[in-house]
């Protein structure tokens, strides 16, 4: 746990920030009144209290935002800590997204110190919760933990171990879990998970292989699900061609995909799409929706080529990999996992299917997501800490649950 010491402001970019005691914390904005807040990702710069001391004890004369930072904290070492890190102080949430900075020319503790600790000490967040911060207040550091955003633990695959598999989760670092609707009548199973596990959340919607079993009744459970506080998305809904070929079976599944997107509309939630064999009515149709006040979503074991990830990255969408990405075949996604941007993916299991290797072939879990966090931090040559931690944080967003 931290302390804040000093809240720093300047209010004309090339002047020192000065100790204002408080200030507010705009969400996707950064302090009101400084001239560094912005919609980019440096909005709040922080630095550690004892880094500052140290410096002083070289010699150093440095007030209080003379390194440019907005806040000065005790008891937080800022620069050990992963991309991707969320720092909370009172209703203020912060998220890490770069650690330190080229000192520019004119630096002038650079030129009398020889030296100067924010291109090493100093960290930068985005804010993702606003509020008012002050001197004196404590600042806590959510630990990270992988957020499965996609499972189907309502699957008599697991009838035998359920319960003791989900009890294991939170011990073995799988924090939160998205259980998703798939099949009209599974409803209450879902359900039934969300209410007995804090840590397990419902997605509410119906597969395209069952849009004939849709009618108005069904329509009007999947609202009042989505009516339920632990219900976080719509889906999975979307369109399926693999196994249904003819036209009639296409027109069915694109109404019911698009009675579903109304009410994740309507409800003010993000979707969960499910597309195989079919990217372009998917994604005609969801350019539609987007274009028309949605409130965003993820695309759902992204299977696609770049050029299709690049549309819906483009819209502000997400992109959900799971064990695929380790199968030695998976090219084309290896591509996109490598494209798309870190804070646009998903982690995800999809679980009892498509298992990582090496456990491929057998009953998926979110207790296999190491395996995928491991490809997606070689892939991108990054640590898996960081994976995790912005994966996490994606999740907590586009859920609504920060």
């Amino acid at each position: 746990m931290g302390k804040v010491l000093a809240v720093c402001i300047s209010e004309k970019k090339g002047t020192q920030k000065k100790n204002v005691g408080s200030a507010v914390f705009v969400e996707d904005w950064g302090l009101e009144g400084d001239a560094h807040a912005g919609k980019w990702h440096r909005q709040v710069s922080l630095l550690s209290g004892e880094k500052i001391d140290a410096f002083r004890a070289k010699g150093a004369e440095v007030e209080d935002g003379a390194f440019g930072e907005n806040l000065v904290v005790e008891g937080i070492d800022f620069a050990k800590l992963p991309i991707g890190t969320r720092f909370r102080c009172g209703e203020v949430v912060l998220e890490l997204t770069q650690i330190g900075k080229e000192c520019h020319n004119g630096c002038a503790i650079f030129q009398k110190m020889g030296e100067c600790i924010m291109p090493r000490e100093g960290v930068f967040t985005r804010v993702l919760k606003g509020g008012k911060v002050s001197v004196g207040d404590e600042m806590t550091v959510d630990k990270a933990m992988i957020f499965d955003t996609h499972a189907h633990y309502d699957d008599e695959a697991f009838d035998e171990d359920r319960f003791a598999m989900l009890d294991s989760m939170q011990e073995n670092g799988i924090g939160h879990i998205v259980d998703v609707c798939a099949s009209v009548g599974h409803f209450d199973r879902v359900y039934d998970l969300v209410e007995k596990y804090p840590f397990v959340y419902g997605a509410v919607g119906v597969h395209p292989d069952d849009a004939d079993k849709v009618d108005a009744a069904v329509l009007d459970e999947i609202r009042r699900y989505c009516d339920m506080k632990k219900t976080v998305a719509v889906g999975e809904i979307g369109l399926d061609y693999y196994w249904h070929k003819e036209k009639e079976e296409h027109l069915l599944q694109q109404k019911v995909f698009r009675q579903q997107m109304d009410i994740a509309r309507e409800k003010k939630l993000p979707f969960m799409i499910h597309s195989r064999d079919a990217a372009e009515d998917t994604l005609n149709i969801v350019k539609e929706y987007m274009q028309d006040g949605m409130y965003g979503g993820v695309i759902h074991c992204f299977s696609y080529s770049k050029e299709i990830a690049r549309e819906y990255l483009n819209m502000g969408l997400y992109l959900g990999i799971g064990g695929v990405v380790t199968f030695k075949n998976s090219r084309k996604l290896k591509e996109v996992a490598e494209y798309a941007p870190l804070n646009q993916i998903l982690l995800e299991t999809d679980c009892p299917y498509m298992a990582p290797v090496p456990n491929r072939g057998k009953r998926n879990s979110s207790l296999y997501l190491p395996e995928v966090v491991k490809t997606i931090a070689e892939i991108k040559g990054i640590s898996c800490e960081e994976v995790v931690a912005v994966t996490e944080s994606n999740a907590l967003k586009v859920l609504n649950l920060i």
